[in-house]
């Protein structure tokens, strides 16, 4: 059974990049956890992206080669990508020995690991003279490949990331890649849409024989930008095929903006790499807790219970806390005595109020701290709303008398009002788009058969209704 071979993350997203402790604070982890792969490529780096033409800065050069030191002494390679595909013209030479020289100084600070990312730009030659000398864009990127392995030299790793970087089936820009580029070139894929909700061993089978190679996958996990900016993404690794090294030579994980949140997906990660037909995703999630959550373990895994959430865990909205408000549901459907479930449901309840303040004050890393401040906010908010619902719950579940529910009822309403409403998710999204596309050619981009748009998925708002039925049922309210 083949190893993967590269195991870490790329710092890919839309958004702004990391800080440099941020950065040395990742490769360290990685290093613990067996890791060995990182790799600077945010895209809203004008440097990396949109101004690649132009030379870092010396400061900058000099954090880049602390971040090689690092990874040096703990076994993580630091990696570089640059990404010209939005303003190069593949034929001009000029051009070429500008990304060439952006490279070499990267190798001349000891990095071997370069990406050269051709992803989100255009999928058709836009200027004359390329068209002219190459023809199409997968020829383009073979001959520009090919100079910057040659910059980099045979002692170094390249990592091209297509323009096809999504699905399945083969193109003839793949084709073209596959079999012009050296064996020894790896290739990105991110599965078959963008966030793979599941990446099985055939889809990446059927991809790498099109590539002729095993394929590096760029899995976009636990990554929130763009539409997806509400979500906090704290659920463990989970719906990658054990057998799927056979054909892939790696997984860098693409995590979010936020850089010690990201760290518990990560963190569960690198277990599934180390073993995947032994992995265990909830105890490797709750070992990552434990670490990440220092200080305040038991309330960060009370918190994270609540954001779970993603294409990967899509009906995962606090599992604990939706049993009980389900087996509470149940007994009122039957016309049972509610006291029993009512109270274990309260018992829940309580921590997860709480959860937001103790984070807050016993939270050792107090740059993660920082991070989910906004998701602190929104998940003690909506937990304060699930509270008022159960408070209604309470008194219709009683032999209380018709005022009393009617001012029960008026009171919840009352409580919702001065809740004030968050721009982020706690319990599951209101609504969220993911890009889960399945092409993203000029010409027939397209979304994948996964699931999208997220609309209505917040527990939250189930469990109000769950009280408000129930109150307009006893008390004839018309809605």
């Amino acid at each position: 059974m083949p190893d993967f071979l590269h195991r870490g993350v790329v710092e890919g997203f839309y958004g702004p990049p990391y800080a440099h402790a941020d950065r040395l604070w990742l490769i360290d982890k990685l290093g613990a956890w067996g890791m060995n792969c990182y790799v600077y490529a945010p895209k809203d780096d004008p440097l990396h992206r949109a101004q690649w033409r132009t030379a870092y800065p010396a400061d900058m050069m000099s954090e880049f080669g602390e971040l090689i030191e690092r990874g040096c002494a703990i076994g993580v390679q630091v990696g570089f990508a640059v990404s010209p595909g939005l303003t190069i013209e593949y034929a001009s030479p000029e051009d070429v020995r500008a990304l060439q020289g952006k490279f070499r100084s990267f190798y001349e600070l000891g990095a071997r690991w370069f990406c050269l990312a051709l992803d989100d730009v255009p999928t058709t030659l836009l200027h004359a003279g390329d068209q002219a000398q190459f023809g199409s864009l997968g020829a383009a990127h073979v001959a520009l490949a090919n100079a910057v392995a040659d910059a980099v030299g045979a002692d170094s790793t390249l990592w091209v990331v297509p323009t096809d970087y999504v699905g399945v089936e083969p193109t003839d820009y793949l084709e073209i890649l596959g079999s012009g580029l050296a064996a020894s070139i790896e290739i990105g894929w991110t599965g078959r849409t963008v966030l793979s909700p599941t990446i099985a061993a055939g889809e990446a089978a059927q991809r790498a024989a099109t590539l002729r190679r095993r394929v590096l996958i760029w899995d976009n996990v636990p990554v929130n930008d763009g539409p997806m900016r509400p979500m906090l993404h704290l659920g463990p690794y989970v719906g990658r095929a054990p057998d799927l090294a056979e054909h892939a030579s790696g997984l860098l994980l693409n995590p979010m903006t936020h850089a010690r949140a990201s760290a518990v997906a990560v963190h569960t990660a690198a277990r599934y790499m180390r073993d995947p037909h032994t992995y265990d995703p909830e105890a490797a999630w709750q070992a990552a807790l434990g670490e990440l959550g220092a200080g305040a373990a038991e309330a960060f895994a009370t918190f994270a219970a609540a954001h779970r959430f993603s294409p990967l865990l899509p009906t995962d909205r606090d599992r604990e806390l939706e049993a009980a408000v389900s087996a509470l549901r149940d007994v009122v459907r039957e016309g049972g005595n509610a006291e029993e479930r009512l109270t274990a449901l309260r018992r829940l309840i309580e921590p997860r109020v709480s959860a937001a303040e103790t984070l807050r004050a016993g939270l050792a890393d107090r740059r993660l701290a920082d991070e989910i401040e906004p998701w602190l906010a929104a998940h003690r908010a909506e937990s304060e709303r699930i509270a008022a619902a159960v408070d209604l719950l309470t008194v219709l579940c009683a032999d209380a008398a018709a005022l009393q529910r009617v001012f029960a009822f008026l009171h919840l309403e009352g409580r919702l009002t001065r809740i004030p409403p968050s721009p982020v998710s706690s319990y599951g999204p209101r609504r969220v788009l993911y890009p889960q596309l399945g092409s993203l050619r000029d010409d027939g981009a397209a979304f994948s058969a996964d699931r999208a748009l997220f609309v209505g998925c917040c527990l939250v708002d189930e469990v109000i209704e769950f009280a408000e039925q129930l109150a307009a049922r006893q008390l004839g309210v018309v809605a």
